[in-house]
């Protein structure tokens, strides 16, 4: 969070960790769209230590912003229930600015500067097994507009989705769909302008699934979608279980095969 704006969502996997996007920690110097089969970009920097000194992490409660004019107050939500928290360090996968963040690895990892305290309303979310399957319907948690023409919302929001194996992107999607760390999902409703869809601001937010018992599990962290948020976007996640190894070796937050 910069400023009381949501910048960023993410999944906590562990009293210090946080799973998120990659591309928020990066500054891009351009972005392009030249033979109308695939855009690319060029990425100029990371984020320098002070740039991430100065941003919050929020979590906890269904309120980001506060009463302060430096929290963006909001009508909606004036006054912040969730706790903050700051960045320690954050490990980014380099392969994501090699692939011209066309081909996937848009991901990272934060270590937060202080432990964070579990309790009724903080709590880790659980990660996928290597082999684990994906269930039909899949829901986002995040913090941003509920459409291209709304800001970021300041109350957390779930948006269902239903999931796309076979990543079918409309023909106004010229984005890559055939990268093997990409999970794809849709609207609920593809044909209805106002059906729950990610859009600007959940960027890094979790999509999870849920079990009998309703525990979930994280099975991909939002990267982008189609320009504009159109209801029949498909909207790519990047699949948490091609990084377990990853994860695991930075994280100690290791998991093996069900089988």
């Amino acid at each position: 969070m910069f400023f009381g704006r949501n910048k960023l969502g993410g999944a906590i996997i562990s009293p210090y960790h946080i799973l998120t996007a990659g591309h928020g920690f990066v500054k891009f110097q351009t972005y392009t769209n030249t033979d109308f089969d695939t855009a690319s970009c060029t990425i100029k920097a990371y984020r320098t230590n002070e740039e991430l000194r100065i941003r919050l992490i929020a979590y906890g409660g269904d309120c980001i912003r506060g009463k302060s004019k430096a929290l963006a107050n909001n009508p909606a939500c004036n006054q912040s229930t969730v706790i903050y928290n700051r960045i320690k360090a954050v490990m980014l996968d380099t392969d994501f600015g090699n692939g011209y963040c066309i081909n996937g690895h848009d991901w990272a990892i934060i270590e937060v500067a202080e432990p964070i305290v579990f309790n009724e309303n903080v709590r880790p979310i659980c990660l996928p097994t290597p082999d684990q399957s994906i269930e039909s319907e899949l829901m986002v948690v995040g913090w941003g507009r509920y459409s291209f023409f709304d800001r970021s919302s300041p109350l957390i929001h779930e948006i269902p989705m239903r999931y796309d194996p076979n990543c079918r992107a409309p023909v106004t999607d010229t984005m890559p769909v055939d990268i093997d760390d990409y999970l794809c999902a849709t609207s609920m409703n593809p044909l209805d302008y106002g059906a729950p869809r990610t859009c600007h601001g959940d960027s890094g937010a979790g999509i999870e699934q849920r079990d009998a018992y309703q525990r979930a599990t994280l099975m991909g962290i939002t990267s982008f979608g189609t320009k504009g948020c159109p209801a029949n976007e498909v909207a790519r996640f990047t699949k948490v279980s091609s990084y377990l190894k990853e994860i695991c070796e930075f994280t100690g937050v290791c998991y093996t095969s069900s089988k």
